[in-house]
């Protein structure tokens, strides 16, 4: 473990009774001069450890290194502990790559490269999005509220959760290689219009987009059912809407 990471505050929120550590830095210049303190700062120690075993397990030994490195930076920590959570529940007889060039434009690498027997290669690129989320606390520190006196609901441009995605990825059919990226946002995304900015993405790089955090149900998007049902199989997850809803007009 990073020692600037063993160095931080533990403590235990009793609202949730979980552990947390105070390790990371917390979203400044908002609109108006707000600051957000929150889960971005304090995350997960039973997490954590979870990542930790499952890199020593998964990486090479510069690999490792590399990783910690940036696990020991707060403005990077959540962003690095994220690339995992597509991992932690593969089977043991998958095999994965982190941080591999060549499958994409120029020196640009994808996160994990992932090979389970009967299935296509899987080439995974892992994104973490919270600018929606800063946009809604914006919204809400100005007093904006939803007719049922909830937080408002999110209006946002969803191809902003697919910025820098193409360019990681070569065209290919999908038979050859499956090319998903993995999307960790705190906000449900408007379904309709997810699946709008989805579609507008290059349909020979990008074949599927799932929006998922550390559970194993996820939003799964893809222009191919074939290799939706082996994303699905491999990476161990089942389909939920927790992560969409649809706009109420009017």
């Amino acid at each position: 473990m990073p020692a600037e990471i063993k160095a931080a505050p533990c403590f235990l929120d009793r609202l949730t009774g979980i552990w947390r550590y105070d390790f990371g830095e917390p979203f400044v210049n908002l609109r108006g001069g707000g600051v957000v303190l929150g889960t971005n700062m304090y995350q997960e120690v039973e997490r954590l450890y979870a990542v930790l075993s499952c890199a020593q397990r998964r990486l090479s030994k510069d690999r490792l290194s590399s990783y910690l490195a940036t696990l020991g930076n707060p403005a990077k920590h959540e962003d690095a502990l994220v690339e995992f959570a597509p991992i932690l529940r593969l089977g043991g007889d998958v095999e994965t790559e982190y941080e591999v060039a060549g499958y994409g434009e120029g020196n640009r690498t994808v996160d994990w490269v992932i090979r389970a027997s009967g299935h296509p290669l899987v080439l995974l690129d892992v994104k973490n999005r919270v600018k929606d989320l800063l946009e809604s606390l914006v919204r809400l520190q100005a007093g904006e509220r939803s007719p049922d006196d909830n937080g408002p609901a999110p209006i946002h441009d969803p191809s902003l959760l697919f910025g820098s995605v193409e360019s990681k990825f070569k065209s290919q059919l999908p038979s050859a290689a499956i090319q998903p990226v993995w999307v960790h946002t705190c906000l449900k995304q408007e379904e309709a219009e997810l699946d709008a900015a989805f579609r507008e993405l290059d349909p020979s790089r990008v074949h599927a987009a799932i929006l998922g955090d550390w559970a194993p149900d996820v939003y799964i998007l893809a222009k191919d059912a074939t290799a939706k049902a082996h994303l699905a199989e491999v990476l161990r997850v089942h389909e939920s809407h927790r992560f969409v809803f649809r706009r109420v007009e009017g």
